[in-house]
This record gives C-alpha cells, structure tokens and sequence, in this order.
C-alpha cells in the first residue's frame, strides 16, 4: 500500500498566509489611528476611500467619518460545568450546549482635517476598534 504524500512546505506556506491573514482585520485597521496624525488628507482618502459622512467645523477645519463593521460566529460546542470545551469521556458528565451565535464589532473613526490639508485628531470608537 502506498501512502500519499503532502508537499509541507507549501502547505505550511500557506497555513501561514492563511493565519496571517486572519490576524489582520478588515476595514479601517490599514493602520493604528494614532499614527495617522500629521499625515495628508490625500493619504488618508487614498488609502481609506471617500469617508461616509463630512462635517466643516466653524474653525475651517473637516471631520471626516469612517464606520467598519465586522461580524463572525461563535459557539456551536459543547462545555463542562466549569466552562473547558468538553473533549469527550468514558464519564457521562453534564455539559452545556453552546449555541452559535454572531458576534458584530463596529468602529466609528473621526479624522479632523486641519486648514493645511493635514490630520490634527483622530477619534476612534466602538468594540471593533
């Protein structure tokens, strides 16, 4: 009997990738909204996409608004009494079924443009931030 064989490498390159990806959320998460500060408004629109609401400010100054949400699902297990996941036993203990549920994070994110064209303050707020 033969067995087959996988090519590791390239599976293990793309597990990686894969995970990778994963860890990197959707979004506005292009970059940390503090380090956004000083950038050019052209930066920010090219990176970002024309922002969902605009707002000029009595000062001259622009906020900018960009809302991303994201959603998975959680559940679809089963628990012991002290919450581990349950793995099966030869014991016939109680558990609790988990069941699946979806999970949204929303992240509202202001930038205020300043009269040069350049970010002065970035807000974020939301459980997705």
């Amino acid at each position: 009997m033969r067995f087959m064989t996988l090519p590791w490498n390239a599976l293990s390159s793309t597990l990686a990738l894969s995970l990778l990806s994963a860890c990197a959320a959707p979004g506005l998460r292009h970059r940390d909204p503090p380090a956004w500060q000083g950038a050019p408004v052209e930066e920010l629109t090219k990176v970002l996409g024309q922002p969902q609401s605009r707002q000029a400010l009595a000062t001259g100054e622009t906020v900018l608004q960009y809302t991303s949400t994201t959603s998975y699902v959680v559940g679809g297990y089963t628990t012991t009494p002290g919450g581990e996941i349950y793995t099966g036993s030869n014991w016939d203990l109680p558990r609790t079924y988990q069941p699946t549920r979806t999970v949204t994070l929303t992240c509202v994110e202001r930038f205020t443009i300043g009269t040069d064209d350049r970010i002065r303050g970035v807000d974020a707020q939301g459980d997705g931030c």
